[in-house]
């Protein structure tokens, strides 16, 4: 009788061992290790909400790397990484996330801060993504907040740099009455000439992120054509609003950083680790520069103390 109770109480500790090490091994502990393209504070910013959103579902950062926009250093990066075996990559910026691509392909990956992603070709059965750019019904629906009618905007573009941004917002604004009224270029050199050609067509100017159009010499020229013109200079990035734009619709980066742990969360859930695609960004928020708003002639009462607007200087 006695060992038919030990025999019983024995299967009852390896049945009890083996779903306690079941349920532990389902709520493990997951790894993550960050690779930043360079040190800069909108970076930094997606890396405190990474950090945060990461502690709430039970990520531990084992490690954060700088790459100091040096490849080199990429490279010796890769074999630490390697060694250490995370569940889980962020790649923060082009630099970090090319370098990740080609060299981390067996090992998820979550990239965020690749402005206009689309041109890198970053797909693959490992990689999941968070797009910079807000969509443009969000950015109109920002611009919208301080300026009462926007009909004709002007965009000037490289096809070959933002020909995509340009085709997709075309397609998602052609209901909306509003007009873009496009110039194309292929030399930084042809900016004046397309400010010239639009400014009279246009009550505002929509700038993108094409480094063939803003250049250190032409965002000068670009900023002064607009207010002497009366033109509001609408943009992408809260930089440029600090140099003088009017506005920028871009996203919340520490959101950015709490987007990107939620799905690094639910790429390590998938039954087998894999991609979940790009995403848009789930936040945004309005930059305004008051000076340029008061040389226009724009009150900014309504949106003053707004939890989604940053007003410069």
């Amino acid at each position: 009788m006695m060992i038919k109770k030990n025999h019983i109480y024995s299967v009852f500790i390896i049945v009890f061992s083996i779903l306690f090490h079941c349920t532990y091994c389902a709520y493990a502990e997951k790894t993550a290790t960050v690779i930043k393209s360079q040190n800069l504070s909108a970076y930094n910013e997606v890396m405190k909400g990474f950090k945060a959103e990461c502690i709430q579902n039970n990520i531990t950062i084992k490690s954060t790397y700088d790459l100091n926009g040096k490849m080199k250093i990429g490279h010796k990066i890769v074999r630490k990484i390697r060694k250490d075996k995370p569940d889980v990559i962020l790649t923060i910026g082009i630099l970090a996330t090319t370098i990740a691509k080609e060299e981390l392909k067996d090992i998820p990956i979550v990239f965020c801060m690749v402005i206009n992603h689309e041109r890198f070709q970053l797909i693959g059965p490992n990689i999941t993504g968070i797009a910079t750019e807000i969509t443009i019904e969000k950015q109109l629906k920002g611009y919208q907040n301080i300026l009462d009618s926007l009909q004709d905007i002007g965009v000037i573009y490289d096809p070959s740099k933002t020909g995509n941004i340009i085709k997709n917002a075309e397609s998602k604004i052609k209901d909306t009455g509003i007009n873009l009224v496009k110039y194309e270029i292929k030399s930084s050199k042809m900016v004046s000439e397309a400010l010239e050609n639009l400014i009279s067509k246009i009550d505002a100017l929509w700038l993108l992120p094409d480094s063939t159009v803003v250049t250190k010499k032409s965002f000068g020229l670009i900023k002064s054509t607009a207010i002497e013109n009366k033109i509001p200079l609408l943009c992408t990035s809260d930089v440029f609003v600090k140099a003088g734009a009017l506005a920028a619709v871009f996203s919340d980066y520490k959101f950015v950083g709490r987007q990107a742990a939620q799905l690094a969360k639910e790429v390590l859930s998938l039954p087998s680790p894999g991609s979940l695609g790009i995403v848009n960004p789930d936040k945004f928020k309005l930059a305004i520069n008051s000076n340029t708003a008061e040389e226009l002639g724009l009150e900014l009462k309504a949106v003053r103390g707004e939890p989604h607007v940053i007003i410069f200087p």
